[in-house]
């Protein structure tokens, strides 16, 4: 009988599960203990910060979370004063104002990927949240100087938590970003060799390599998410984030480069000559003996003999070799370079080599639109149960706006918000039992001897962070951890009240339920209009890369696409699967921006203005045509403007016939990339109910 993997993480940990559960449980008493030493109103919340800092717990991501969520604290607590010193005479306008905050705070967690930084917002949020909403539920006793009290207390109990997790992180059984960055780049590279042998593999399905992109566009976000926390790990920590980076950068490339060569041999075999079919088994051959090699210094030394064979094939080519062949041995050239680049990034990850290169970050692709689903669910979330609690006046109303509009912030960019939410509803109707039947009878005999109520207390907390360890029960461990410990309530003055643990559990399960149900009614776009959106700008940005600004490059470019091919991935799967061309639509666009940049730099050396304007011409014209083709139509400006644009390079007389006929395989290949293209999403829009 083989046990369920869920219930393994659980029933038979990992030295690696129980280490993480044994900190957090640490980290959690350290936090209890300083909160209760120096008398703060309500301990607990120092505990759910210290819970929340465990989620990822190397030592680099601890900090920096930490960081953020102080950040995030400090901000939301003067956004509480502020929301008090205008607004405690008049409660409507304070919570209409609060949910404009919650909206605002959940809106710009969007526009970021890190889920530190989206931690940092939704602290922002909830440190706001506390102050104003418990300043109201006891206008009575708010003073001046009480409300600062209230203010005070919240902001110091969720550093105290933080700057305790991030302590024991340091000090007990480091685990180091470094580390993960090392297995993430190794991931990335085994999938990206996988995908550019499966490019090549003439067996290889539309389906699997869809499957392979997807995957592989979720590990290089993993690695570029997690190197902005390596910094903190010492003075080698910015190197390993750039070459990190530059992983990312030169994966990017490589599929976009490898998709030219695969669509050449699917597509248009009459264009195949001996030397290409040649070429394509060279290359799958090396590709597949690199992802076999186990050695990083054996697959370095075959892409390098690999470069090596292909300058001799290019050389051994026959004068009259057509325009296209010349230009697919160059770009097969430009892959093994950027291949090896990223394998000297690998390098300098695992022997700590000083990356010189600073490429660009990846970016967040921003949308006003996304922003405004994910803002508008959590302030629902938010009406809602302020609606609750003003309509029954009941105290566990409030906790129906703690907790849900928390987790609507921080699961908004996971795949599967939804289910999270769901798995987390699951096990927060466990923890009003246990705390019932299990944690208070056991407090209630300790006679308030800390280390016993730590025993009682840490027993369920360490199951509970058992499943925290593990990435497919992670929610079935928050929804358990963060209501046990909101309902139990230890510090100082402790309460046993069974009426009120029962209706804060039944609050708090409501809550995340009614969050589960808004992320089913309101979900961020991934229809036609995001994928217009998303085509525009890329469009945009191809058009910025005729007029050579000097911050343009295709560090610049592949920052900027990456983002939005993940979004092109999320609007393929709204698809039925024979109609999902977006995902290549984006990929498209990414070796479009590649070779542009190419292409031009050839064209500027020692140019006469009539051909740099050329130039810009057809760059606009590129852009234009790769509207036209997502609209599933075929401009045929571009192939005229690329007349134009040969017939220049014939008059300027700088370029050599070799670059010139480079240069016109390059144009006679995106001719062609843009008929395919425009025909396959045509088809698309002709199919009955599928709205492209």
């Amino acid at each position: 009988m083989t046990l369920d993997p869920r219930l393994a993480v659980l029933l038979t940990p990992n030295r690696q599960s129980v280490l993480f559960a044994i900190k957090g449980v640490i980290a959690m008493a350290l936090a209890l203990y300083v909160s209760m030493l120096l008398q703060l109103d309500r301990p607990y919340w120092a505990l759910i910060s210290a819970v929340f800092l465990q989620v990822r717990p190397e030592t680099g991501l601890v900090i920096e979370k930490g960081l953020c969520q102080i950040g995030g604290t400090l901000v939301g607590g003067a956004a509480g004063l502020l929301i008090l010193g205008w607004l405690l005479s008049f409660p409507a306008l304070a919570i209409a104002v609060l949910t404009l905050w919650i909206g605002l705070n959940a809106g710009l967690s969007a526009w970021v990927r890190q889920a530190n930084f989206i931690y940092g917002f939704a602290m922002a949020g909830i440190t706001a949240t506390l102050i104003v909403v418990l300043a109201i539920a006891n206008p009575e006793g708010t003073s001046s100087l009480g409300i600062f009290h209230i203010a005070n207390a919240r902001v110091s109990e969720i550093i105290v938590g933080a700057v305790c997790a991030t302590l024991v992180s340091n000090l007990l059984w480091p685990v180091r970003v470094s580390t993960l960055l090392k297995e993430h780049a190794r991931t990335a590279l085994n999938q990206t060799l996988a995908y550019l042998e499966l490019e090549l593999d003439k067996s290889g399905t539309h389906a699997r390599r869809h499957q392979q992109v997807d995957t592989l566009l979720q590990g290089i976000f993993a690695l570029s998410d997690d190197s902005s926390a390596v910094v903190y790990e010492g003075s080698q920590g910015p190197g390993r984030a750039r070459a990190a980076t530059l992983i990312c950068h030169k994966t990017l490339s490589l599929i976009a480069r490898i998709r030219v060569i695969g669509r050449l041999m699917r597509n248009h075999d009459d264009l195949m000559t001996p030397a290409l079919r040649d070429l394509l088994d060279t290359l799958r051959q090396a590709f597949q003996r690199m992802r076999e090699t186990t050695s990083a210094e054996d697959a370095m030394r075959e892409a390098q003999r690999l470069r090596q064979t292909l300058r001799e094939a290019r050389g051994d080519q026959a004068e009259d070799a057509p325009p296209l062949q010349r230009r697919f041995f160059q770009v097969s050239l430009n892959l093994t370079a950027d291949l090896i680049l990223a394998l000297e990034a690998n390098r300098a990850l695992h022997f700590s080599h000083e990356m010189q290169l600073r490429p660009q970050a990846l970016r967040p692709y921003r949308d006003f639109q996304v922003a405004a689903a994910v803002g508008l669910r959590s302030a629902l979330v938010f009406v809602i149960a302020a609606g609750l609690w003003v309509g029954t006046a009941s105290p566990m109303a409030i906790m129906l706006m703690i907790m849900p509009v928390m987790f609507t912030i921080l699961f908004a960019r996971l795949p599967e918000p939804d289910q999270v939410l769901k798995r987390a509803t699951l096990t927060s109707v466990l923890a009003a039992p246990v705390a019932l039947f299990f944690t208070l009878p056991l407090l209630a005999l300790s006679n308030g001897d800390f280390p016993l109520l730590i025993m009682i207390l840490g027993a369920p907390l360490f199951i509970g962070l058992l499943a925290i360890s593990d990435r497919q029960t992670l929610a079935y461990g928050l929804g358990f951890c963060t209501p046990y410990i909101i309902l139990v309530q230890p510090g100082n003055n402790m309460d046993f009240d069974v009426a009120r643990v029962a209706s804060n559990g039944l609050a708090i399960t409501c809550g995340i339920f009614i969050a589960f149900l808004m992320f089913r009614l309101i979900t961020p776009p991934s229809g036609p209009n995001l994928r217009r959106r998303l085509i525009r700008q890329t469009a945009l940005d191809m058009t910025l890369l005729g007029d050579n600004p000097g911050n343009v490059n295709e560090e610049w470019f592949n920052a900027r696409m990456a983002d939005r091919m993940r979004w092109l991935t999320v609007c393929d799967k709204a698809l039925p699967e024979d109609y999902r061309h977006f995902t290549d639509l984006g990929l498209t666009g990414l070796n479009l921006g590649q070779v542009s940049l190419w292409l031009h730099s050839r064209l500027r050396s020692e140019a006469p203005p009539a051909l740099v304007d050329t130039a810009r011409q057809w760059q606009q014209a590129l852009a234009q045509a790769y509207q036209a083709c997502a609209r599933g139509q075929v401009d045929p400006v571009f192939r005229e403007q690329s007349r134009r644009l040969q017939q220049a390079m014939a008059d300027a007389g700088n370029l050599e016939p070799r670059n010139q006929e480079l240069i016109a395989g390059a144009l006679e290949r995106i001719a062609l990339t843009f008929e395919r293209m425009a025909s396959r999403l045509a088809e698309a829009q002709q199919a009955p109910n599928v709205t492209v």
